[in-house]
């Protein structure tokens, strides 16, 4: 058997926000590397209630004690809900190589810094989740039979 590629995606990916494509020159961001298919770009890890010092030391069965726990209970829940979002900076910073012909209020972006520094939270969270979505997306393969090619 051989694998042929039907379809391989490209290291330059043109985003379709803020009506990019209708430019004259729309812009590009271009990766370095694609994330492999388990790669996963968490913002921090999951934690457990019954992992903590609070836990561990501090219930004691109190009216004060049952209220810590259910705030502990409740900030552990926000925390692990974060933590399964995707860090964009870090994606970018581990995938893109550099942005091309895109600018902002004066300012030409060309690196991954100047991305999440000079664009809008809101713009760079746009364009860097439709990137991760092109990023994310497999390459298309074909098995050939090697009796045909002989």
């Amino acid at each position: 058997m051989i694998l042929k590629s039907l379809r391989q995606k490209s290291r330059d990916f043109t985003f379709k926000s803020f009506g990019n494509m209708e430019t004259d020159t729309p812009a590009r961001i271009v990766f370095s590397r694609f994330p492999l298919p388990d790669e996963a770009y968490p913002r921090g890890d999951r934690k457990s209630v019954l992992d903590s010092d609070f836990v561990r030391n501090g219930f004691d069965n109190s009216p004060q004690s049952v209220k810590t726990l259910t705030d502990h209970i409740i900030n552990m829940m926000v925390e692990n809900i974060a933590a399964e979002k995707t860090d964009y900076v870090r994606f970018f910073d581990e995938c893109v190589e550099r942005i091309e012909d895109l600018g902002y209020d004066g300012n030409e972006i060309k690196t991954v810094d100047d991305f999440f520094l000079h664009l809008p939270g809101e713009a760079a969270f746009a364009i860097a989740q439709e990137a991760y979505a092109y990023a994310r997306e497999s390459d298309v393969f074909t098995a050939q039979d090697k009796k045909k090619l002989d």
